[in-house]
């Protein structure tokens, strides 16, 4: 599970159970991919890791982070954003119980960006 959890967070972008299992091939050549979803799923109940699905695709984040992504109209990839929103205050402010958030941004990634110009 340890080798799972290090993918996802070294990883500058969120990251596919595909990726991962391919990843930890290179370290661990026997990994099954069942195994890498039964822990990528172990890591999420846990805690330790956040999922987002980029369309039909499951994409995989370190966590605590900023629950905060771009998807890229262009490429489809899903890229973390730091964006820090105070769930206290929002819940103050509305009377709310909150418990998380996601926000996923649309736009064009840099790599995209700079091939358009």
């Amino acid at each position: 599970m340890k080798v799972v959890l290090d993918l996802v967070y070294d990883g500058k972008s969120p990251i596919t159970a595909d990726q991962v299992y391919e990843l930890a091939r290179m370290q661990m050549p026997r990994i099954s991919l069942g195994t890498v979803y039964r822990n990528l799923n172990r890591l999420v109940t846990a805690g330790l890791i956040s999922e987002s699905k980029v369309g039909t695709v499951q994409c995989f984040f370190p966590h605590p982070y900023s629950n905060t992504h771009l998807e890229c109209r262009v490429c489809g990839r899903l890229y973390s954003v730091v964006f820090d929103l105070s769930l206290h205050q929002v819940a103050k402010e509305t009377g709310l119980t909150l418990d998380g958030y996601e926000l996923r941004l649309k736009g064009v990634c840099k790599e995209c960006a700079s091939r358009c110009t």
